[in-house]
């Protein structure tokens, strides 16, 4: 019983002791809470403060023994860092606003270079709109393109029927309609085509025959043709072979001599009198 008693006198006496620092922790918090909703001025300030503020805790600490001093020393120093991690908490929160500002001031800030050169373009793009607008854009007018008409008759045939060689008088050689090449429109391919380069393309498209004797051939310097269609000089009579005309006029030299020019109508036709039986006297020069 002696050794239980004093056992249980040390255990009152801590349950004591802790309850009273429990006590005295709540209010030491509870003055904590009311300084923290007063806004600080500064560190040191606050540290003033604390250092002016009276401690409720100091008649009950002459009370109280060391073991009561030393806990609150301990809470101290507990509350300390508790302090320093507040405000190490409030410099990184306060660290991004600044960082953002910065940011927001940098992107705020104008750049010289790039608003010259995006006033540059605007002021090119006026340019070229003012010089050459879309609805005002001057139309290069088509080139225009020489040409003429080549035609291929044998009309006297139907009317001199009887000098045609038999062999010949055939719808073949010679159409009903007199027709052997109707009005077809070339294009002159150089300032040199004649008469003879435009029936030479007319020949070789629509697979007529022809055939001609050579400009060193003969005494004039001049392709002659001698015949179309299977159609010959002399094959209607000694004074038979084809003759060309051009707008309306026969000319007096060869066909290979004869430059054409736009818009001009070419005609070949067989005669059966030297041309007397087209309306032209051929005299032989």
């Amino acid at each position: 019983m002696k050794i239980k008693l004093p056992l249980l006198l040390l255990l009152l006496l801590t349950i004591f002791l802790t309850a009273c620092n429990i006590q005295t922790v709540e209010k030491f918090e509870q003055m904590q809470e009311q300084e923290r909703s007063v806004e600080p001025k500064s560190t040191n300030e606050q540290h003033e403060a604390t250092e002016e503020m009276p401690s409720v805790d100091e008649e009950k600490q002459a009370e109280m023994k060391s073991g009561i001093d030393e806990n609150s020393k301990d809470e101290k120093k507990q509350d300390k860092p508790k302090q320093d991690v507040q405000q190490e908490n409030q410099e990184v929160v306060e660290q991004p606003k600044k960082e953002a500002e910065k940011k927001q001031e940098v992107t705020k800030a104008p750049n010289t270079k790039t608003e010259q050169t995006a006033t540059n373009k605007t002021g090119d793009k006026e340019k070229t709109n003012t010089v050459t607008p879309p609805n005002e854009v001057q139309q290069q007018p088509a080139t225009q393109k020489n040409t003429v008409t080549i035609a291929i008759r044998v009309d006297t045939l139907l009317k001199h029927w009887d000098k045609l060689d038999s062999n010949l008088q055939s719808e073949k050689y010679v159409p009903k309609n007199g027709i052997i090449l109707k009005p077809t429109t070339y294009e002159l391919l150089s300032e040199k085509d004649t008469v003879w380069d435009v029936l030479q393309r007319a020949t070789k498209e629509y697979k007529i025959q022809m055939e001609y004797q050579g400009a060193n051939e003969n005494i004039y310097n001049s392709v002659y043709v001698e015949g179309i269609n299977h159609l010959y000089e002399f094959s209607a009579g000694e004074l038979s072979g084809w003759m060309y005309k051009v707008n309306g006029v026969y000319p007096n030299y060869g066909c290979s001599q004869y430059v054409l020019k736009d818009g001009d109508v070419i005609e070949w036709h067989y005669t059966v009198d030297l041309g007397r039986d087209l309306g032209n006297r051929w005299d032989g020069n």
